[in-house]
């Protein structure tokens, strides 16, 4: 069981390329050249943005009310809860974790909160396990990611505005139930200077002058990025991560697998397939971002929480019992912009009619568990 509230309109507004477009240029930024430019940049049509008057923790809210219904439980009653927000500040996830908690009842130290970034849901997923090593039957977590990338980005920064998008999602790793966790990882990766084609750091934070997403000049601090390493080292790790997570299964020529990455660009997901095609040439990828952009930590519970519907979208047959998925990303390590990029992966293993937001049911791991 994992949930999104993409659903919810009221809480977003959508941002098309003509949109796109016309903030890459405000400032007197050349920006992109067409709306075609866009597109095939950045490979989404629609993202969102969090409507006027909508704050964080209205997602936070939400999604974890949605949780509650779908897993016919209060947040009170998970044994943990995680929260991922990631922000250049990084109080900003501990603020969040104080609303939420406050909001919803619970004790103020209920719920944990990361500044973890792209890898954020494999890093919970991670430490859920941990957490869950020694636990009775039926322990559980509850993963909740809740990303605003606009709040913190330059609308006018044509490496940024054409991806970032809002979302949110929840779910849960449990004991005792679910798909099988057949493996789970995730670190933290110095860049060393040779695999840096330039040396200004991989990210930087700026307090400047720029632009907000509704086109309105402000003050603030945004993130920065050095595009071509970060290109290049993103799909090297995620490389990595895919080759260790195929070793750490055992599959029959009849059992497929299917890779659900993090959705950075369009650009990066398309040299990621093409590279990891060359050395499985058998691999299935899925690519979620048209209607749903870069979504940070919850792009991945994302595409999860809507398998069958990205499955059909990249004219796929649904997965049978005893298929693999393996969740997979790599992005900016939030600890250390300058030199490090975090990566990660899990690999479930297919049972049909468990991993499904509307019947209450949850995933698990082995020897712990994962997402529900």
């Amino acid at each position: 069981m994992v949930v999104d509230i993409f659903d919810q309109e009221d809480l977003f507004d959508t941002l098309d390329n003509q949109r796109i477009l016309e903030l890459s240029q405000l400032g007197g930024n050349a920006g992109f050249s067409g709306t075609k430019a866009i597109l095939r940049s950045t490979g989404i049509s629609q993202r969102r943005l969090l409507s006027e008057g909508v704050a964080p923790i209205d997602l936070a809210m939400r999604v974890a009310r949605k949780l509650e219904q779908v897993a016919s439980c209060s947040l009170s009653d998970f044994d943990h809860i995680l929260l991922c927000h990631s922000h250049v500040d990084p109080h900003a996830c501990v603020k969040l974790a104080a609303e939420l908690s406050e909001r919803m009842s619970i004790e103020t130290d209920a719920i944990t909160p990361f500044n973890h970034g792209c890898a954020g849901f494999l890093k919970l997923m991670t430490e859920a396990s941990l957490l869950l090593e020694n636990c009775e039957p039926d322990a559980k977590v509850a993963l909740i990611s809740v990303e605003t990338p606009e709040l913190w980005h330059d609308a006018a920064d044509r490496l940024f505005c054409g991806i970032v998008s809002a979302g949110a999602t929840a779910g849960v790793v449990e004991v005792g139930g679910g798909l099988p966790l057949n493996s789970i990882q995730s670190e933290d990766f110095r860049i060393p200077s040779e695999r840096r084609p330039n040396p200004d750091p991989l990210f930087k934070k700026e307090t400047t002058d720029v632009f907000d997403f509704h086109g309105n000049p402000c003050h603030r601090k945004v993130m920065r990025m050095n595009a071509e390493p970060v290109f290049l080292n993103g799909i090297e790790l995620m490389l990595d991560n895919l080759r260790a997570a195929l070793l750490s299964i055992e599959h029959s020529p009849e059992q497929r697998i299917v890779v659900a990455p993090h959705q950075p660009s369009g650009k990066l997901l398309k040299a990621l397939v093409a590279a990891a095609k060359t050395e499985f040439p058998d691999l299935e990828f899925l690519n979620n971002l048209e209607f749903y952009g870069n979504t940070i930590s919850s792009s991945v519970p994302t595409l999860v929480s809507r398998l069958d519907e990205v499955m059909a979208r990249n004219e796929l047959a649904p997965l049978r019992d005893g298929d693999h998925l393996i969740l997979l990303a790599a992005g900016i390590c939030m600890n250390e912009i300058n030199d490090h990029m975090s990566a990660g992966h899990a690999c479930l293993k297919w049972q049909s009619g468990v991993l499904n937001s509307s019947s209450g049911k949850t995933t698990t791991a082995q020897p712990s568990a994962v997402i529900a």
